[in-house]
């Protein structure tokens, strides 16, 4: 499975030092043990010696110092596969297929990841690895030791492992239909839960709340019963367990009683052996239960990480330089049954402005979408200086790309980052663009200047500050193509029509398309293509259009 080959291939020195610790610790635990009778037949016929107490002493010590050094590579495995599962979530974000992306729900992703990552962990470290460092090491030691004692205790132990197999085929067929229905639950209640951390004024000014919690503690209830089945069904086991191992002690110290074939050290070994004989088939009961129970979140974390990726995001051939012209050749899309461009033909020169204009649904987005490279025409070609974009490299081509949408996402960080990232730029630069932008008042006000904090989305300053900030990232990267998509809707006329003019005139020599929220910000840019039901009807000029187009001239009046 390449999830889990990736992250086993980047922690297997540790994890090969991890298993032979494991062994290590095992063997002389149980062999101190298995030496006790020994010292305690010694003592009972007098033929102990100091350094046979030296010597099992030793063997204590050097057992509690490798039991302190076994938490390095414990604790440091526990903590790593679990972030490295999680960041896996991430890594295939860079290439999801847009579209796929879009179908899934912000609250139900963030628990498929957390589970999954959470089950992913469990199943490397809790399972695979205990199996080989301690489960089948203990089991076997134990079992060799309890046979050269008594061969026939040995043979009771075999059996009970049947009866503990039977038996936990029989638990697992209930635990599995719980730990179905209680994911689905938390999904639900994690979707419940973000929504309502995302939407507050919505939610209060509809008093949409008291039904959310309504729902919350449903959701809660269902998950809590099925926990607590869980939990008692696992008591059942354990309680199973203790009573077979419970009954073969006691078997034990009757045929001791009766045939007096073994000696005090070999009883008092016996019960203990037993005892660790049987700990690991119970630890490994448990744990391969809790094994196929997490393959249900990892199932469906694996579904996330097997969606469709961009064939073409690290594939194909590399984009070093752009000139910036735009094709688009009889290019259709449709989502699902609804056709939204019908076979579209444009020419994009390099370095000129050009803006989409059209109502809603008009196929606008869409065709942003196609030129960014998030979708892909079903019909037809994008071509960016005459290749088509799909036999190009999209990871090379974001470098000459900027986009910025009317939602002008801002981070969770300082002026300064979100306007040049990790740059190294000299502040009276990054000053010098905000006036640019229309925020020199902005800043004046701001006691920490470009250290102030924005707040998570931006949520401590106006949306027209937000498109604003986002609007001065383009005098700081190498973008040759830039789309703005209805990225000044929050700001007043005045200011728009001054940023926009500033912004065309400084980055003069970049290709701009534009998807404007009012008209009298488009001018002058040099051509306007007008959509009507995912056709072009008509382009041109903003005054030949006024003249000749009359859906442009009511789209104009709307649009004020």
């Amino acid at each position: 499975m390449k999830l889990f080959n990736e992250v086993i291939k980047n922690n297997l020195k540790l994890m090969i030092i991890y298993v032979i610790l494991g062994i290590l610790f095992t063997f002389l635990g149980l062999y101190a043990t298995n030496y006790f009778q020994v010292i305690i037949d010694s003592f009972g016929n007098k033929s102990i010696t100091l350094g046979m107490i030296i010597f099992y002493g030793m063997i204590l010590l050097i057992t509690a110092i490798l039991g302190y050094v076994d938490n390095y590579p414990d604790r440091k495995l526990f903590n790593k596969l679990y972030l490295e599962f999680k960041k896996q979530s991430m890594k295939k974000l860079k290439a999801i297929d847009y579209q796929e992306y879009t179908k899934i729900g912000t609250g139900r992703l963030s628990q498929q990841v957390e589970e999954g990552a959470t089950a992913a962990r469990d199943a490397l470290y809790y399972f695979w690895l205990k199996l080989l460092r301690e489960l089948l090491p203990g089991a076997l030691i134990s079992l060799i030791f309890i046979g050269k004692i008594e061969i026939k205790v040995l043979l009771a132990v075999l059996i009970g492992y049947i009866f503990v197999i039977v038996l936990t085929n029989i638990v697992l067929k209930v635990l599995y239909n719980l730990k179905e229905k209680i994911i689905i639950n938390q999904e639900l209640l994690n979707k419940h839960l973000i929504r309502g951390f995302m939407e507050l004024v919505v939610f209060r000014t509809n008093k949409k709340y008291d039904v959310e919690l309504l729902k919350i503690d449903e959701e809660i209830k269902d998950i809590t019963k099925g926990r607590t089945k869980i939990k008692l069904v696992h008591e059942i086991f354990f309680t199973a367990f203790e009573i077979l191992v419970t009954i073969i002690k006691i078997v034990m110290l009757i045929y001791a009683f009766f045939f007096e074939s073994l000696t005090i050290g070999e009883i008092v070994v016996l019960i203990s052996l037993l005892g660790k004989a049987y700990e690991p088939i119970a630890i490994f009961n448990v744990e391969y239960i809790d094994y196929k129970l997490n393959k249900v979140s990892l199932k469906r974390y694996l579904e996330y990480l097997d969606l469709k990726d961009v064939k073409n995001m690290y594939e194909g051939k590399l984009i070093k330089h752009l000139n910036g012209k735009v094709t688009l050749k009889n290019v259709s899309f449709s989502y699902g049954e609804k056709p939204v461009l019908r076979n579209i033909n444009l020419e994009i020169k390099e370095n000129s402005k050009v803006a989409f204009v059209g109502e809603t649904g008009s196929g606008k987005s869409t065709i942003i979408k196609l030129i960014s490279g998030l979708i892909s025409p079903q019909d037809g070609i994008v071509e960016i200086d005459g290749k088509d974009l799909l036999k190009l490299q999209l990871d090379s081509y974001y470098d000459h790309l900027s986009y910025l949408s009317q939602d002008s996402p801002i981070f969770d960080g300082t002026l300064k980052e979100n306007i040049v990232f990790d740059k190294e730029i000299a502040d009276e630069k990054i000053i010098e663009v905000l006036k640019l932008v229309e925020l020199e008042k902005f800043y004046s006000k701001l006691k920490n200047g470009l250290q102030t904090e924005l707040g998570e989305k931006g949520i401590l300053i106006s949306g027209g500050e937000r498109q604003r900030i986002a609007l001065a990232r383009l005098f700081f990267d190498d973008s040759k193509i830039i789309i703005l998509d209805e990225a000044t809707s929050a700001m007043d006329n005045i200011t728009e029509e001054k940023v926009m003019k500033v912004i065309t005139e400084k980055l003069s020599n970049k290709t701009f398309i534009i998807i404007a929220h009012r008209l009298n910000t488009i001018k002058n840019v040099d051509e306007i293509f007008v959509l009507r039901n995912g056709e072009i009807l008509s382009s041109g000029t903003y005054k030949y259009l006024q003249t000749k187009c009359e859906y442009f001239k009511e789209l104009s009046l709307k649009k004020k």
